[in-house]
């Protein structure tokens, strides 16, 4: 029996090569000091969260099983890019 975080996916198919430009990205902005990019990640997962009803921090949270820890994490990603733009240099 496959574990279930093996099954493959509609992502798979197209390689690893959007991980890489991603995570090069990241580093580039990171050693520019353009920490901004940092919010932009966080309210990308605050949308994928809120869009799928679940969010992954340490382990899985789902909005019907663990409501309360589930938009302490979305709001945490939320704050934490306001803060970012607000204080971009830490």
């Amino acid at each position: 029996m496959i574990p279930t975080w093996q099954h493959s996916s509609p992502t798979r198919t197209r390689g690893a090569w959007p991980v890489w430009v991603a995570l090069a990205a990241l580093w580039l902005m990171t050693f520019a000091g353009q920490y901004w990019i940092y919010a932009v990640l966080f309210l990308a997962w605050a949308a994928y969260d809120l869009a799928t009803g679940e969010s992954h921090f340490i382990q899985r949270v789902t909005r019907r099983h663990e409501p309360v820890t589930y938009w302490l994490v979305v709001s945490t990603w939320i704050l934490l890019s306001v803060l970012w733009l607000i204080y971009p240099s830490g």
